[in-house]
């Protein structure tokens, strides 16, 4: 799925949760592709089997849906990945960790972002590419002919690897999600852009193209700038994942074949990165002796030491590197469009060295089932870890100067770790120090124990 150029935070990795699709929303209504529509996409569909080295398996079914339609579309999807119920607690964890403000309700606004954002998608489960209807449009244009190379390119990658399956690996959290969405969309975008490419040097696209191409795309993308920058991260996966397939060599785009890319879509979906720390730097994930999956805690240690009495743990997440970069970020940096083409732009000092993270969201009740219904009194703990204890000084350093109004402390775990207390009482979090300190977590790095007590 993506607006023009550019995309979402994940729809699927970072659409963040959901509950039941609201009575409003009706099912995806469809038209029937006009015959400009499918002879122009036929005619994509085969520049895309030339750039890609593989063909398609069967004919990718087209039709036309409306604004609307989107909507319901993008509703449904948020339903088909997260359980009922699951929007809140991850809203809290947002909050609470300053991801989001406070007043924002994140099912809403990412609907509203994307209902404006998507120009056309790719659905996995009916197999149809799906343009959206806004006005007259020429079929044949630039604008048209790259949206359809990015969305058949998803069309040609389900065909070999099914990426239902790809998305859905492993637990859902903030950043495995992220980092599985920017394989998906790595791909997409990496044949994009070598599409635009070639028409250039075939003389397919003139100035005026190129300019209204340019035009639409910095439109479209002010609704998202003015969003908290929380979910400036749609574009992301986009620009991370297409640094991410070439290696960190974005001059392989100008070569003449992509099928390098394809085989590091197929290794990738095989084995898929475990964090956007691997994404955004690629050799450690492709350099067998620089691979660094992240830090893994155990989680029944952390809540059995953190959980005042009368609370339980309701919620857990990872939000990773790109989203401590957001939190660490200056609150008066401006977002730059053009900037955020970069893999650099998505990341920042107090980031890098990120090993590994575990956010809590608490709340109050006799039992888990009961404080996850209700929300009340809610807490959050972050558990974050790290390269070097300079990384460590640095992370908090820089998040302490943007602290979120729920930070209440800050606590050094060992020489490599720092937990981040919301919402707790002064007695509440001595405790919690005194219980970690007392009786360490376990922590595994892949398949070694780890410890933030080393150096």
């Amino acid at each position: 799925m993506k607006r023009r150029a550019m995309g979402l935070l994940s729809l699927l990795g970072l659409l963040l949760a959901s509950p039941m699709l609201a009575a409003e929303e009706k099912p995806l209504a469809t038209e029937q592709a006009p015959e400009a529509f499918v002879k122009a996409a036929d005619t994509v569909a085969k520049e895309v089997e030339t750039l890609r080295g593989w063909k398609f398996k069967e004919p990718v079914k087209k039709a036309l849906c409306t604004p609307d339609g989107v909507r319901a579309y993008i509703a449904k999807q948020i339903d088909k990945y997260y359980p009922a119920g699951k929007t809140d607690q991850v809203q809290a964890a947002l909050r609470l960790a300053g991801l989001i403000p406070e007043t924002c309700d994140l099912r809403a606004t990412v609907l509203d972002l994307l209902q404006g954002q998507v120009e056309g998608f790719y659905d996995t489960d009916s197999k149809t590419l799906y343009l959206v209807k806004r006005r007259d449009v020429a079929y044949d244009g630039l604008l048209q002919r790259v949206l359809m190379a990015h969305e058949l390119t998803h069309a040609l990658d389900d065909q070999y690897l099914d990426l239902d399956k790809l998305i859905e690996t492993g637990e859902r959290l903030e950043d495995t999600d992220l980092a599985h969405s920017a394989v998906a969309e790595g791909s997409a975008t990496s044949l994009m852009m070598r599409y635009m490419m070639q028409a250039q040097a075939a003389g397919g696209v003139d100035q005026a193209d190129l300019e209204a191409y340019m035009k639409e795309e910095a439109e479209q993308g002010r609704s998202l700038l003015d969003a908290p920058p929380y979910f400036h991260c749609m574009m992301a996966s986009y620009v991370c994942g297409m640094y991410f397939l070439n290696k960190g060599n974005l001059l392989a785009l100008a070569m003449p074949t992509s099928k390098g890319v394809a085989d590091e879509l197929l290794a990738a979906a095989k084995d898929p990165p475990a964090s956007t720390e691997q994404i955004l730097h690629p050799e450690k994930y492709w350099d067998a002796e620089k691979r660094d999956p992240p830090v893994t805690v155990t989680d029944a240690d952390v809540e059995k030491a953190i959980a005042p009495p009368g609370y339980q743990v309701v919620h857990r997440d990872t939000f990773g590197e790109i989203l401590a970069a957001v939190v660490t970020q200056p609150k008066d940096r401006k977002p730059n469009l053009m900037l955020m083409g970069l893999p650099t732009y998505w990341t920042c000092p107090a980031a890098i060295g990120w090993g590994g993270d575990r956010f809590y969201v608490l709340a109050a009740g006799k039992t888990a089932a009961e404080a996850a219904k209700h929300l009340k009194d809610l807490k959050g703990v972050w558990v974050t870890l790290w390269d070097t204890p300079q990384d460590r000084d640095e992370f908090v350093q820089a998040y302490e100067s943007n602290a979120p109004a729920a930070l209440r402390g800050t606590s050094k775990l060992g020489s490599l770790g720092a937990v981040f207390f919301f919402g707790f009482t002064d007695a509440e979090r001595e405790a919690a120090e005194k219980n970690l300190n007392a009786s360490p977590p376990k922590f595994r790095h892949g398949e070694k124990t780890w410890t933030p007590w080393a150096l």
